[in-house]
């Protein structure tokens, strides 16, 4: 199946590459439904978690995001629809309408120091394109298989310029290696579009792809959220769909292989250790007591 790859970034506890895969045959469908929870909650200004600090309009809108998002990652829909919030309220009750749509996927890869042990590098920018090429790498492998291959079209990054530079192509695509028979990467020229994620700012990308990268940063910052990596309180009740889909995923991995979300996201991490890249799964943080209740 064809995809278009979608990429923001975290820094909160480490450094969060986020990666939403939009299947192309749907693209416009789960469009209309980020559009749909705009026009129900009245907000059409860019969307991040960052900006959720309290309960009104941007949350209500984030929360449908959300549940959007939880309902397009089922790998399956196994002939059920999935009830989600998409911003109505009547009398200050939620109503829930059935999603039929579904299979996008979700990497959450982070390099656990934050990049500072990495050295030798030109920049701070190829620090961020070795490690999403791990990501993008172990992702495309653990969610493809023989039966579902992945055929990406389109790669997109929020934004160039806090990068200080445009993402470069070749050191991710030309240095990725081989990848398994299941998983390829269109080779036109223009793969990457890196520019800004605000559609109510010139020179942005279409306004599609600004709302499936402002999605990412939701995604990215609820998985976060559920993993105890938390920036503020109200982030963990916008975060309560995807947090049952995490405590599943760590809970009952086998019984989680044969649900509706089997393969559609993955969670890991790397780091330098005595000069050799490690490679593993992210557990809940246990700190996340000690972590400041931000308000």
């Amino acid at each position: 199946m064809d995809y278009e790859l979608y990429h923001d970034e975290s820094m909160e506890g480490g450094y969060w590459h986020g990666m939403v895969l939009v299947p192309v045959s749907g693209k416009k469908e789960f469009s209309a439904l980020l559009g749909m929870a705009r026009n129900n909650t009245h907000y059409s200004d860019k969307i991040g978690i960052k900006n959720v600090v309290r309960k009104g309009p941007i949350y209500n809108c984030a929360s449908a995001w959300t549940q959007i998002g939880v309902a397009g990652l089922r790998s399956s829909a196994k002939g059920k629809l999935e009830p989600a919030f998409l911003g109505k309220q009547e009398k200050g009750r939620l109503l829930y309408e059935k999603i039929g749509l579904y299979g996008m996927k979700f990497i959450l890869f982070r390099e656990r120091d934050s990049h500072k042990q990495l050295t030798g590098f030109s920049d701070h920018a190829s620090k961020i394109e070795t490690t999403f090429r791990f990501g993008i790498k172990g992702g495309l492998h653990f969610l493809g298989s023989d039966e579902n291959p992945i055929h990406i079209t389109r790669i997109h990054f929020d934004g160039h310029q806090h990068h200080q530079r445009h993402i470069d192509q070749d050191r991710i695509i030309a240095r990725l290696g081989s990848l398994r028979k299941y998983c390829t990467i269109s080779k036109r020229q223009n793969l990457i579009d890196d520019r800004q994620s605000d559609h109510k700012k010139p020179k942005s990308q279409d306004y599609e792809d600004c709302q499936f990268l402002q999605l990412t940063d939701i995604l990215i910052g609820c998985f976060r959220t559920s993993l105890g990596y938390k920036t503020r309180a109200i982030h963990t009740e916008l975060a309560r769909p995807i947090k049952n889909l995490v405590d599943k995923y760590h809970e009952d991995y086998p019984r989680m292989k044969k649900s509706r979300w089997a393969n559609s996201f993955v969670i890991s991490q790397c780091y330098l250790e005595n000069g050799r890249w490690v490679f593993e799964g992210i557990q809940r943080n246990q700190n996340e007591a000690k972590q400041p209740k931000m308000l």
